[in-house]
């Protein structure tokens, strides 16, 4: 099993809808929302390319806003780890 934890940027939190919609239809096999990270379990990656995206609101005005990081580890052994980081480069209003 991997795990995708992804730390929430500055002032920003996660739109439940979208992580849910990622569960139900099968990309990930369950999702976390724990202190401002996102934890998505994912079932195998070996050999294979996954993407996925959720989406974000900003919920505080934040200036300034510094890259987060995002770990991708092996569940069973911790050691075994990805890590990048990302920023906000654009806001899209979806109202």
């Amino acid at each position: 099993m991997v795990l995708v934890d992804v730390k929430m940027l500055s002032g920003f939190t996660p739109v439940m809808a979208s992580i849910e919609e990622l569960e139900n239809n099968g990309q990930v096999m369950k999702a976390e929302v724990k202190n401002d990270h996102v934890l998505f379990y994912l079932e195998s990656v070996f050999g294979t390319v996954n993407s996925f995206t959720f989406s974000v609101e900003q919920s505080n005005l934040v200036s300034n806003i510094q890259p987060a990081p995002v770990m991708v580890y092996d569940y069973y052994e911790k050691d075994e780890y990805a890590l990048v980081t990302y920023n906000i480069n654009s806001v899209s209003d979806s109202s």
